[in-house]
């Protein structure tokens, strides 16, 4: 006796009971039964000839009392007689047929046999006599066209015959000698693809002659992290006459500590698989997709259960999972292609504490800043991406798109707004309509470096409505010897941005500063173009409307400013331009083809910030260094998303160094920046 290969031997504890997979067949076929009932009366009510022309014709035009109706079905034709009696007659034709009918003999007064046609037509919308007529024509046509008959399936398992004859031989190639070669010879024909595939087209088409027939799936390669037992798997397959396409799929996974890659959801009481998630072992076996509807894992039945039930019942779940699924109706799409969108994100995000995520073990969290790479878009709530740094992870995980994270941002300003409203005490009765102007706050004016204060050019209120910030989409720019990218600090007064700025000015064949333009006249000792740019007051007015300053004030009445073409003129140079700008130029300079580096220049703790200032002998009072505190938090609120550096300056020199060997590494590294910045280059 030959004994069975340990693959025919081994069996798993979850192997799925035949007479479950036919209960579970029988459920999805009444189902499906069910809705098409409900879609056949709708067509059939749509369809109906209550619409009908020729009726609203027969009706608007009655015949005469002496007409009679004819009806062609009983016309003698001794020389058709059989081919009247079998003639193929589509479904849609006696349905057309019994509604006229029903409304002849309702225009002729006969209501109660019209009702009685009328309930034929109702059991005409059966799916069983509908696919009985259906084969019935069938039947006709091939008979008619005096086909021969086809010859009934020996077997509509020969893909385990197959599997049987090849344990055979494998026992036999052990054995040595002649019968040995020849065994593995044939062996070698019998498991090429060609005959396997051979051999599983017959199983189908056996399967369309035998509803109730049962054919095994293909098998599947092992993947790394996830075995999918193809071999073993009962990918079972129950037709029906007028859907062979119906079917259930029984797939073997090996779970590990990594999550399979897909998410559900719920339709009714139905778990469907709601994503796949790129480069996950659901992905990369195939034999999961979008749509397919979860029935059964290890015995444990999933219908009726919500997507937390179901995540608790997985994640208790180890080693081989048996997963009983009926695989969705609706042929597989091809995935749209889409390119690598590349973000950086301007909010911090925490899978854990979102309670709208899918599946938290699939969330990636990151921090305001982060670069994340976007590689799939498809669903409008939840894109799949990878970090920054991350991009050897096989899985990617889950991120709030755009869209969905601008709508609950939006939301959540709303909700406060109307908390603010209603906490508000109310003072007087002629303002319940009315809105009060917001009152600006007192405080110094920035000013610059040569003392004059500073009005932002960009036109913006200091009480401009609240920016939402979700993502900025980056490219990555290759630094070029002939563009140096200028360099921005920014910082609270009284922090030391001016030192860091001599500092680097020191170095002057490397580092200049941009000629500043003012309207007042040239005093004896000024050079134009080095010391400023002369320019008339008029022309100044004008420059300032058509944006061309990135920062100007007036001082004495006259005007000073910086202007975007004294920065470009020092980037032509080859050299590096150090500005210190006030937040508020910042849109201007962004918005050109300069493409800034901005540095903040941050304050320590306030205790940190007390003992720098004894240490450099500075006289201070306790509330400017809170002012400066206070200052620094509110400009990173409202302005860090347009930081490319943080720099803590609680000790002059370390931060020097610091931002030199940041400068340094501009000149040797790729960066990212807005995407809309590579267009200029």
């Amino acid at each position: 006796m030959v004994s069975s290969s340990p693959r025919a031997q081994a069996r798993s504890q979850h192997d799925v009971d035949p007479e479950r997979i036919k209960a579970y067949s029988e459920q999805l076929r009444q189902r499906k039964e069910a809705e098409e009932r409900i879609a056949a009366q709708n067509e059939f009510l749509r369809t109906s000839l209550r619409g009908s022309h020729k009726l609203q014709a027969l009706e608007s035009n009655p015949p005469s009392s002496g007409t009679a109706f004819v009806n062609d079905a009983y016309e003698d034709d001794t020389s058709e007689e059989s081919a009247q009696l079998y003639a193929v007659i589509d479904y849609q034709e006696v349905c057309a047929a019994l509604t006229r009918v029903q409304k002849a003999l309702g225009a002729s007064g006969e209501a109660a046999l019209a009702a009685r046609v009328a309930g034929a037509a109702g059991a005409l919308l059966c799916p069983a006599l509908r696919t009985a007529l259906a084969t019935r024509s069938a039947v006709l046509t091939a008979l008619r066209h005096k086909r021969p008959g086809l010859a009934p399936p020996h077997t509509h398992r020969a893909t385990d015959r197959l599997k049987d004859c090849m344990d055979v031989l494998g026992a036999h190639t052990s054995t040595g000698g002649e019968t040995s070669g020849l065994a593995a010879e044939l062996l070698s024909i019998l498991g090429g693809l060609e005959l396997e595939s051979l051999i599983q087209a017959h199983d189908q088409a056996a399967a369309l002659l035998d509803p109730a027939c049962f054919s095994r799936g293909k098998r599947h390669k092992t993947g790394n992290n996830y075995n999918h037992k193809g071999e073993d798997d009962k990918a079972l397959t129950a037709h029906s006459p007028d859907d062979p396409s119906e079917h259930i799929k029984i797939i073997k996974i090996e779970k590990t500590n990594e999550p399979l890659g897909a998410t559900v959801r719920n339709e009714g009481e139905a778990v469907i698989i709601g994503r796949i998630v790129r480069g996950g072992a659901a992905e990369k076996s195939g034999l999961l997709h979008e749509g397919d509807e979860l029935l059964e894992v290890n015995g444990v039945a999933m219908r009726g259960k919500s997507v937390h039930e179901v995540c608790q019942v997985l994640g208790a779940l180890s080693g081989t999972l048996c997963v009983v699924l009926a695989p969705r109706r609706a042929a597989p799409r091809a995935p749209p292609t889409h390119r690598v969108l590349h973000v950086r994100a301007h909010f911090d995000y925490d899978p854990e504490d979102d309670v709208y995520i899918p599946c938290r073990e699939l969330g990636i969290s990151f921090q305001k800043g982060d670069v994340l790479h976007v590689i799939s878009r498809e669903d409008p709530n939840w894109w799949q991406a990878f970090r920054e740094g991350e991009e050897d992870q096989t899985l990617a995980g889950l991120i709030p798109s755009q869209a969905f994270q601008h709508q609950r941002e939006s939301m959540k300003l709303t909700l406060a707004g109307e908390v603010a409203a209603r906490d508000k005490p109310r003072k007087g009765g002629t303002l319940l309509c009315a809105k009060k102007p917001p009152r600006k706050k007192k405080g110094k004016k920035a000013t610059s470096e040569a003392g004059y204060p500073l009005y932002s050019t960009s036109g913006a209120d200091e009480y401009e409505q609240e920016e939402i910030l979700t993502y900025e989409e980056v490219g990555l720019y290759y630094p070029r010897a002939s563009h140096k990218r200028p360099i921005v600090l920014i910082g609270p007064p009284n922090i030391g941005r001016h030192e860091l700025r001599q500092r680097l000015m020191e170095d002057s064949s490397r580092f200049a500063a941009a000629v500043p333009h003012t309207s007042r006249p040239r005093k004896d000792h000024e050079v134009p173009g080095q010391d400023y740019h002369f320019i008339s007051r008029t022309q100044f007015e004008a420059d300032i409307l058509n944006r061309k300053f990135v920062e100007h004030g007036e001082y004495e009445k006259a005007y000073y400013g910086t202007s975007l073409e004294a920065i470009r003129e020092v980037v032509n140079s080859g050299k590096i331009c150090v500005l210190n700008l006030h937040p508020q130029s910042l849109k201007i300079l962004r918005n050109s083809d300069l493409k800034p580096y901005t540095v903040f220049v941050a304050p320590p703790s306030l205790e940190k910030l007390r003992q720098k200032k004894i240490r450099n002998a500075e006289a201070f009072k306790e509330e400017e260094l809170k002012e400066i505190i206070a200052t620094a938090r509110d400009m990173e609120l409202r302005w860090g998303h347009l930081f490319d550096m943080i720099i803590i300056n609680n000790d002059t020199q370390r931060a020097y160094q610091q931002l030199l060997n940041e400068i340094n590494s501009l000149e040797r590294e790729p960066q990212w920046v807005p995407a809309h910045w590579l267009k200029h280059t």
